[in-house]
């Protein structure tokens, strides 16, 4: 809001306001840029996304997902080849383990979204 002023003691007084202003406004703007700088840099940026991404509960049941699949994979993998050296019971004992390990790890609630989504635009498409 501008003051108007009428004689030199008015000046002086708005002079010495906007002087301390001016050094607010540097030191508020010197705060933010050390701020800013703290948080660009690169373990800072690390550090924010590893934590926004651990605690997503989403996040939590997918890790859990895939190392259920890959302990099961594994364990199938042990129980078909078993120290074999053919080399069949070995393709055979890996493609076991790939197979097991995709259908534990798989996020049963993203599939019933997709059949839910899938089933509501047939019926879209079918009810017209």
């Amino acid at each position: 809001m501008k003051k108007k002023v009428h004689n030199a003691h008015q000046l002086k007084e708005r002079i010495r306001e906007l002087e301390s202003q001016k050094i607010l406004d540097e030191e508020a703007l010197k705060s933010q840029f050390h701020e800013t700088y703290e948080q660009f840099k690169p373990a800072n940026i690390l550090k924010n996304t590893v934590k926004e991404v651990t605690s997503s509960p989403k996040f939590k049941q997918n890790l859990l997902n895939i190392g259920l699949g890959l302990g099961a994979g594994m364990l199938s993998k042990k129980l078909l080849v078993n120290k074999s050296s053919s080399l069949w019971k070995k393709t055979l004992g890996t493609a076991l383990q790939f197979g097991v390990t995709s259908l534990v790890a798989r996020n049963k609630e993203n599939e019933e979204e997709t059949e839910k989504k899938k089933g509501g635009l047939l019926r879209r498409i079918f009810s017209k």
